[in-house]
């Protein structure tokens, strides 16, 4: 789609789960991609799906969906959630859309359209395709919230800990982790648990960002308030440390003016 213009109408395109948000303003072109919705349980669905903000940074205000009443679950912000300039996702083990829903009315393979409402961007439709349950998790017993495992370091294991920093970088940040007792390593992610080994995942005021496999990372241009940076460590396998029931996990407040 690179090079796309399109002058005084909104084009929407849905190819392969993907949906292009053309506008005449290019800084407010939105891409939507990989949405997906997963039962949580008997009578509710997450949705969750990644945005790619190739302009200004904006906010994600609300959800709707014509088959059910929809809502942004993030306990760590109110007031909408910050889009970054740049690549974030409503994830499994961060922010998402729920969708309450009457048991038994879709099927495997379903489109459930949803309207995303931006701040800047306004309404944008999209359609998450019905896939297999989510496997609930034990993140949410140890003040993690989402859907996800968790690994408990045992007696003896390298028991990981965590900080960080955060400073100004051009129109965004940088964060910088100290890790004790843990090496970041790619080569193994989503295979095999090494104790002591892994990646983080960061986020913004709820947002996933990614993954990190170095001590490292830059965020993109934010919105104006007050926004909490997180990084958590997990094992090659996804699952959260945790060493005596504490989450392996540290956060700094930045003020974007």
């Amino acid at each position: 789609m690179k090079g796309l213009r399109v002058t005084g109408i909104l084009l929407l395109i849905f190819a392969a789960g993907w949906a292009v948000i053309a506008r005449e303003d290019p800084a407010s072109d939105i891409l939507i991609g990989q949405a997906v919705m997963r039962p949580l349980d008997d009578r509710q669905l997450g949705a969750f799906l990644s945005i790619d903000n190739r302009g200004d940074p904006d906010r994600l205000l609300a959800v709707s969906s014509a088959s059910g009443r929809a809502t942004l679950y993030n306990p760590a912000a109110d007031g909408g959630l910050p889009v970054q300039t740049g690549v974030s996702s409503l994830a499994l083990d961060g922010a998402h859309i729920r969708l309450g829903i009457t048991p038994g009315i879709l099927s495997d393979g379903a489109l459930v359209p949803l309207t995303l409402t931006f701040e800047h961007a306004g309404p944008v439709v999209v359609k998450a395709r019905l896939s297999d349950p989510a496997t609930p998790g034990q993140a949410a017993d140890v003040g993690l919230f989402g859907v996800g495992d968790i690994c408990i370091v045992g007696e003896g294991e390298p028991a990981p800990r965590i900080n960080l920093t955060v400073e100004p970088d051009g129109q965004g940040w940088k964060v910088l982790v100290t890790a004790v007792d843990f090496t970041f390593s790619e080569d193994l992610v989503g295979l095999y648990h090494v104790p002591g080994t892994g990646h983080g995942h960061i986020y913004v005021g709820g947002m996933k960002l990614g993954r990190l496999y170095a001590p490292q990372a830059h965020v993109g241009a934010l919105p104006k308030g007050t926004h909490e940076i997180r990084v958590t460590l997990n094992t090659n396998d996804h699952r959260a440390y945790v060493v005596d029931e504490d989450p392996v996990t540290a956060s700094a407040m930045i003020v974007v003016d």
